[in-house]
């Protein structure tokens, strides 16, 4: 009240303790001077603890800054209104408007403030939620991952959220007031002009129509097209539609994923369909779930009966314990598998085939189900059993002529044992020296090919024979002939297995029995004593061949008065080697000759 308050208080007291509001007066210090009916049965205090400043008592602790703000007031002598928690009689907060003006006297001086108390609590709690909802929404919108719009009748942007921003690289600002659709969906995807009337997101504004999960493509601000699924409901007022709520999600990664997908299906149904192989899936099984032209070529049967069949029905019997073995493997283990065996066409026909099967598994890692390759080996088989009997013809053949060839050498070789025996016999008969050591020399070259006979008569293979071992034996058999004792002349072979051909081995050993029978005939005269070494080392293809004594040297005879040397001179020739005699002490030759 402003106006100066007439003489009859008690009149107003009465009316304001009639009034159903909490009404109060103070003095011009702020402190309360009355209070009414409805304020201190509202408290449940009398009115002497109200006066004064006893009625701050029910006044909430935490609500003292409204209090400044109508002491503020007070001290302009202006109006004011605060909000406050004013305490109960029954100890509930109530939150109270509190509305004061200032009041003066007939003469016009400040006699304090007049003021009421509403309760205001179940309006309060409504703002309050109101103002906790709205705070939930933001925080909401604020982080969602689907941008948000809110539109009013005519299209025009209200709210656009931090997601919308980023996904259309649009500030909020720049949108307030536009027309969504002339700013994202303002084109069709080849470029033509897209109004807002053919654009079934408009309905909503026509017709109130909501719509959900359409899929569509906006544009980003630089004219980047963008893939999203989006939803689209009216806001209704009085029956009304007032407005939209749009929610948009970007699809644009999906769509490139399904996009993908549809290719990579595509890629795999046309190698499915077109490869030259078999190609099936089955379940755990066996049963067929899936196969391709190819495979029902393979089997010989048209694919309806094939995807009622199980693979084991189609499997040769004998082939059938092995293929469900590796199958129930593959079932318990998830390990992929290969494996031959034979399908049976309708009319009994065999087939051969050869199964890569690979395990798919779910996103457990457990089986699901199988897939296999099949490629058709019956050719491969028929080609492999073929060669089989021709490999076995051929062994017998090989095995015969081995066979042939040995017992060949062993005749020769004894034909040649005739030989040296009936020339030994000859020069057994001879007094003349000059005849008998001629025919010695006959002889022994014939036991040197003699010998070469009698190993490959004895070796494992037809083709070469351990030159080695023809040294040897050669080595020994002219040590005897020559009636040296072990003790006077020793003989060391030294040497390195080294494999000949046939057609090398007999010129190579009679060259060998020329330059050992020269050692152990010329090498110790008078009973001299000393050795004969024979040195046998390959490097690569090259090798080299030494005999040596240690008798006091030997001079060797022109060449056309020495049958042995030009023997040895022209068999060097035939095996393309080189032959050197090094100097004293001792005869020593060297012959190097190359592996062919």
């Amino acid at each position: 009240m402003t106006e100066p308050l007439g003489p009859d208080e008690e009149r107003f007291r009465a009316l304001a303790d009639s009034a159903p509001v909490l009404i109060w007066m103070s003095d011009i210090s702020m402190g309360g001077i009355y209070f009414n009916r409805a304020w201190l049965d509202f408290t449940g205090r009398p009115a002497e603890r109200e006066a004064g400043e006893g009625w701050r008592e029910s006044l909430h602790p935490e609500d003292l800054a409204p209090l400044e703000a109508a002491q503020a007031a007070f001290a302009v002598r202006q109006p004011f209104q605060v909000q406050f928690r004013l305490r109960r009689h029954d100890g509930i907060w109530r939150w109270m408007l509190n509305s004061g003006k200032p009041r003066f006297d007939p003469a016009g001086g400040f006699a304090g403030y007049t003021g009421s108390c509403v309760d205001i609590t179940e309006r309060f709690e409504a703002e309050e939620d109101a103002r906790r909802q709205l705070r939930v929404m933001r925080t909401i919108t604020d982080n969602a991952v689907e941008g948000m719009f809110l539109m009013d009748a005519r299209g025009r942007v209200s709210f656009v959220n931090p997601a919308a921003e980023r996904m259309f690289d649009w500030k909020s600002d720049e949108l307030f007031g536009e027309i969504l659709h002339d700013k994202l969906h303002y084109k069709r995807v080849d470029g033509s002009p897209f109004s807002i009337r053919e654009c079934p997101l408009g309905r909503v504004f026509t017709n109130g129509e909501t719509l959900n999960e359409h899929e569509d493509i906006f544009y980003r601000r630089d004219g980047t097209p963008v893939h999203v699924q989006c939803s689209i409901a009216p806001i209704r007022s009085n029956g009304r539609v007032d407005g939209a709520v749009l929610v948009v999600h970007d699809i644009t990664y999906r769509k490139q994923a399904e996009e993908a997908l549809r290719l990579s299906e595509d890629l795999f149904s046309a190698i499915f369909r077109q490869a030259i192989v078999g190609i099936t899936e089955i379940d755990l099984t066996g049963r067929f779930l899936m196969i391709n032209d190819r495979f029902c070529e393979i089997v010989g049967r048209p694919r309806e009966e094939v995807l009622a069949l199980r693979t084991q029905d189609i499997t040769h019997a004998d082939d059938v314990p092995n293929n469900m073995a590796m199958l129930e493997r593959a079932r318990a283990t998830g390990e992929d598998y290969q494996l031959e065996k034979r399908y049976l066409h309708p009319d009994g026909t065999v087939v051969w085939v050869h199964n890569s099967v690979s395990v798919v598994r779910n996103s457990d890692g457990r089986p699901l189900h199988l897939v296999a390759v099949v490629r058709d080996i019956t050719e491969q088989k028929r080609v492999e059993a073929e060669m089989m009997r021709a490999n076995q013809d051929l062994q017998s053949a090989l095995t015969e002529r081995e066979v042939l060839v040995k017992e060949v050498h062993h005749r020769v070789k004894n034909n040649l044992q005739v030989v040296v025996s009936l020339l030994r016999l000859q020069a057994s008969r001879l007094r003349d020296e000059v005849g008998s050591d001629a025919l010695r020399e006959s002889l022994n070259r014939v036991s040197a090919m003699s010998t070469i006979h009698e190993l490959l008569y004895r070796s494992t293979t037809m083709a070469d024979i351990d030159f080695a071992e023809v040294l040897r034996t050669l080595t020994a058999n002219l040590h005897d002939a020559y009636g040296h004792n072990e003790d006077r002349v020793a003989m060391i072979v030294e040497t390195d297995p080294v494999p000949v051909s046939m057609d090398a081995a007999v010129p190579l050993a009679l060259i060998a029995n020329e330059l050992i029978s020269n050692a152990f005939k010329h090498g110790f005269p008078d009973d001299a004593e000393g050795s004969v070494r024979v040195g046998l080392v390959r490097d690569g293809d090259t090798v080299v061949l030494t005999v040596s004594d240690t008798g006091p040297g030997f001079v060797p005879p022109k060449r056309s008065s020495s049958l042995g040397l030009m023997l040895v001179d022209r068999l060097v020739r035939q095996v393309s080697g080189e032959l050197e005699m090094e100097p004293p002490p001792g005869t020593r030759y060297r012959l190097k000759f190359t592996l062919e």
